[in-house]
């Protein structure tokens, strides 16, 4: 690069500055000559390009655009367009090319670069000769390639390099000679530098192409070689080629943290929806094969747990993950069924709360009842009043919301709260249940008003299941009037058993016990439980006949 420096009189006096700046400018480009390029920019950095003479600052600009076509990545697009017609440095912008991913801007400038090299220094040589050779057997142009690989012996760093033993394994691929890529990559990957990890990853790749390594063994290939290096493109490859393998083996953890990897390495809005996108699949997918029953019960629990940690706030998560709390409570294993899809509905609320995703408020409704079911069906009657309690407003509120109240708070034995309970529970069954629940806990005048009003509001659905429990709940309060009302609408209640008893006590208008501790009271509910579950007996041999 000595034709960059103008040449300059012996006999001409040099200003002090100029004098200066040309002394930058020369150690500049001598670190730059010799690759020590941090040297070389903090040179540069030291002129005052406002100062400088015209032909200083084309130097200092030669020099620059230099280093910047050997520099990282996101500054080679504007360094290739500011060293447009440079001849002297059509192979640093081939080779800059090549970098970029430009392979046909660099197929095009191939021939000339070859040229070009001898305006470089050997360091400078060097540096780019990978690129170079790299691209010309992308370009598949083996003139040039055989050209380019016939100067690396030249240079003591790249004599017996990984790059070097790559870059002819890779041509011995292209070319199908697989045995001597072979050898090559597994001699490049004894090396510590990206081509040697490429190397590595090229073996692997290698081997499933012609299924010579199973992919179990590619898989674990990889997930030793994601630690061995990082940092870079290639290493992303690394963990891309790692998502894609157990993916399709099935290690649904692995894929899922290689792909989270890939996430936070995304580029663009566009890539990272894409990696979004595979993720949603791959959990999907692992969530199915749990509720089928796939996995085992503790490799679904555990597989869970970690594909929680990293994706439980994705839009989609929830929504598949319910697979788990819902197998969980058909094994019964009720405690542990409530907790999960308590902890499914947490995850939604905080991602709300968070401003990630607004999520389905009647999902948010259902995982609620969803942990409302597995209390009850774990006895926990008094956890899901007090979970319900919570969401249920009375009027307004939703029907299973209070369907699932009146259950709990029967399960709980919570017969006052029952009683003055006065939520919607228009339908049927939310009526029958309460009214059911009163009776079984002996509150006699609440399950006598009850059944009434379930009598009034669904006259053609009342059963004979429950006149009878109004028939008892009114024979222990001493309720004439609607014993008789029951047997006018129902009479074949005179001839279940117990129905002498009833008559008899009724007729010498007995009051009923004032002490509801006696052993009369208890006997009467005895007798009451005995006689409806006989009738029940004979309602079910009815139904079945």
């Amino acid at each position: 690069m000595n034709e960059l420096i103008p040449s300059v009189s012996d006999e001409s006096p040099i200003p002090p500055a100029e004098a200066e700046t040309r002394v930058y400018l020369d150690l500049a480009e001598l670190h730059l000559a010799k690759m020590l390029r941090p040297e070389a920019a903090d040179y540069l950095a030291a002129v005052d390009v406002e100062t400088v003479s015209p032909e200083q600052l084309r130097r200092h600009r030669t020099l620059q655009v230099a280093l910047d076509l050997m520099a990282e990545r996101a500054v080679l697009g504007q360094a290739v367009s500011r060293s447009v017609g440079w001849a002297q440095g059509q192979a640093l912008r081939t080779a800059a090319f090549a970098r970029l991913g430009e392979e046909g801007e660099s197929a095009r400038l191939l021939p000339v670069a070859v040229n070009a090299l001898s305006g470089l220094s050997p360091a400078m040589t060097a540096e780019i000769l990978p690129d170079l050779f790299e691209a010309a057997l992308i370009a598949e142009n083996w003139t040039v390639a055989e050209a380019l690989a016939a100067r690396f012996p030249d240079h003591v760093e790249l004599r017996d390099s990984a790059a070097y033993r790559f870059l002819l394994a890779r041509a011995s691929e292209i070319s199908g000679d697989f045995l001597m890529a072979y050898d090559g990559y597994a001699h490049a990957a004894r090396g510590r530098d990206a081509y040697a990890h490429r190397a590595r990853l090229a073996l692997i790749q290698m081997g499933r192409r012609t299924n010579t390594l199973p992919l179990e063994d590619a898989v674990t290939l990889l997930k030793t070689a994601r630690w061995a290096w990082s940092g870079d493109a290639f290493a992303n490859e690394g963990v891309a080629l790692l998502a894609d393998y157990a993916l399709e083996l099935g290690d649904h953890q692995i894929g899922l943290w290689a792909l989270g990897q890939s996430l936070s390495h995304a580029t663009s809005p566009k890539e990272a929806e894409a990696v979004r996108e595979r993720a949603r699949v791959a959990i999907d997918d692992f969530y199915q094969s749990g509720a089928a029953g796939d996995l085992g019960l503790a490799g679904f629990i555990k597989g869970h747990a970690a594909i929680a940690a990293g994706w439980r706030y994705d839009d989609a998560f929830v929504q598949s993950a319910v697979a788990l709390p819902q197998r969980l409570l058909a094994s019964g294993m009720t405690a542990l069924a409530a907790r999960e899809f308590r902890n499914l509905r947490m995850i939604s609320q905080a991602a709300e709360e968070l401003e990630l995703f607004t999520p389905d408020p009647k999902m948010i409704r259902q995982l609620l009842h969803d942990e409302a079911r597995a209390l009850l069906a774990g006895g926990q009657g008094d956890a899901a009043v007090d979970l319900l309690g919570g969401f249920s407003q009375g009027p307004g509120d939703d029907l299973e919301t209070e369907r699932l109240l009146v259950r709990a708070l029967s399960l709980a034995g919570r017969s006052d709260e029952l009683a003055t309970w006065h939520g919607r529970a228009l339908d049927i069954d939310s009526r029958r249940a309460r009214a059911v629940a009163l009776y079984e806990t002996g509150n006699w005048a609440a399950a006598r008003q009850a059944l009434l009003e379930l009598w009034d509001a669904y006259p053609a659905q009342f059963s004979f299941s429950d006149a009878t429990r109004l028939t008892l709940a009114a024979y222990e309060l001493g309720d004439t009037s609607t014993v008789s009302r029951a047997a006018t609408a129902f009479p074949s209640l005179s001839d279940m058993p117990g129905w002498a008893e009833i008559a008899a006590r009724l007729e010498a208008h007995t009051p009923p016990p004032a002490d509801l501790n006696s052993g009369t009271i208890r006997s009467s509910v005895e007798s009451a439980n005995r006689v409806l579950d006989a009738v029940n007996e004979v309602s079910a041999g009815m139904d079945k006949n």
